[in-house]
């Protein structure tokens, strides 16, 4: 069976409130893996050997513009500890979006993860797909950030937001595209449980598989409360795909 992640932005409230319970349920719930979100400063090192215990991967972790230009040190150590592989970018703040700063601090970060064995990659939404002066700030990412350090975690809900068909999406981006998000849409365009919606997984992860994608994570921003039969739920449609 494929390996499959949950991002913990989906659990935030219960990782808040209980986070060494929280990782042990979603391991409990099925999950191999999360991809961490949360600040710096937080006991990783507790949360890695809890994982380690209880035999959760965290292949990547989300990590805020402001601290990989600001403080590199600290999320290269937050990465090791944790046992990442990939360090993504989750979101661009608008008041941050001066794309060629953008474009610049990622491939100054991503050279010096590289130096310590890490990947960065970037995670988009939907106002990436929104041209500025005839130019998409998307388009502008894959083509000014050098494919040897920079890659791509792609969310099919947000690429169909952003009126890209996912599949073709996903396509197109073979070679760059290395982590996946899986939320679906809900026919009315809200976010929904994956496998309760409009998307045909079965087709998507086939694509992605193919365009060289090695992870893949559950997602839903807004999950009712109190979040696990959403995650219970998008694991339990995975796991008949095979």
């Amino acid at each position: 069976m494929r390996p499959i992640g949950l991002q913990l932005y989906t659990l935030r409230k219960p990782f808040a409130a209980d986070p060494l319970g929280t990782l042990g349920r979603i391991r409990e719930t099925g999950y191999d893996a999360v991809e961490f979100a949360a600040p710096l400063g937080s006991n990783f090192a507790g949360f890695a050997a809890h994982m380690r215990d209880i035999g959760l991967d965290c292949p990547s972790a989300h990590v805020g513009l402001a601290d990989m230009e600001d403080k590199p040190d600290e999320v290269l150590a937050m990465a090791k500890t944790l046992g990442c592989r990939y360090l993504v970018m989750p979101y661009v703040l608008p008041d941050q979006r001066d794309w060629p700063a953008v474009i610049a601090t990622l491939g100054v970060f991503a050279k010096r993860a590289r130096g310590e064995g890490l990947r960065v990659a970037y995670h988009h939404h939907d106002f990436e797909f929104e041209a500025t002066d005839g130019v998409r700030p998307f388009d502008r990412l894959v083509g000014e950030t050098d494919p040897d350090f920079v890659d791509f975690e792609l969310d099919v809900y947000w690429l169909k937001k952003g009126g890209e068909d996912p599949k073709a999406f996903i396509e197109q981006m073979t070679g760059r595209v290395k982590l996946i998000h899986l939320k679906d849409m809900a026919p009315d365009g809200g976010m929904a449980d994956v496998g309760s919606g409009t998307f045909d997984f079965a087709v998507l992860i086939q694509a992605a598989d193919a365009a060289g994608a090695q992870h893949y994570f559950v997602e839903h921003d807004f999950p009712p409360a109190p979040g696990w039969p959403s995650v219970e739920a998008s694991l339990g449609h995975l796991r008949t795909l095979g």
